[in-house]
């Protein structure tokens, strides 16, 4: 194996592990905008629960004291649509960090892998230059031991 092709092995591994990292950041801001829509959705939900309670707090002094139980009604529903809310979006971020966190093994697992390669192909690169010097070395001594023939002739 060339250097080139090592060099090119190399490259391959930083190309991947940096793909890698990017798709774990990727993975991190998709979790983020999702906590941030979620978080948003919640503050929407809890806005549209005020308007609510200030719109029944209205009607409640107009109105009976079952339209008073109503009101009581949509607010709590409110509440447990915030709280719903509230849970996916934790559900929905762990599951991200748990993607992302997976992806990041995955990512180091493959460079420890591709760092394996490499140092077994170098290993190889030095073993063929090891046997490849001793065979020059090798063919530099006849060659000289038959010059010193030549010149003692």
């Amino acid at each position: 194996m060339s250097n080139t092709q090592l060099d090119d092995l190399k490259n391959k591994a930083a190309e991947l592990g940096d793909d890698l990292k990017h798709s774990a950041k990727e993975a991190k801001l998709e979790g983020e905008k999702a906590v941030d829509d979620l978080k948003h959705s919640v503050k929407e939900a809890a806005l549209e629960g005020e308007k609510k309670l200030d719109e029944l707090k209205r009607d409640s002094a107009e109105q009976h004291a079952d339209s008073k139980a109503a009101a009581e009604e949509k607010v709590e529903d409110l509440k447990a649509k915030a709280e719903h809310a509230k849970a996916s979006a934790h559900e929905k971020l762990d599951h991200l960090k748990d993607e992302a966190s997976h992806k990041f093994d995955e990512a180091k697992l493959k460079a420890a892998e591709l760092k394996q390669e490499a140092s077994v192909k170098l290993d190889e690169l030095k073993v063929q230059a090891t046997e490849k010097f001793d065979e020059l070395k090798k063919k530099a001594t006849d060659v000289l031991g038959k010059f010193k023939k030549d010149d003692q002739a």
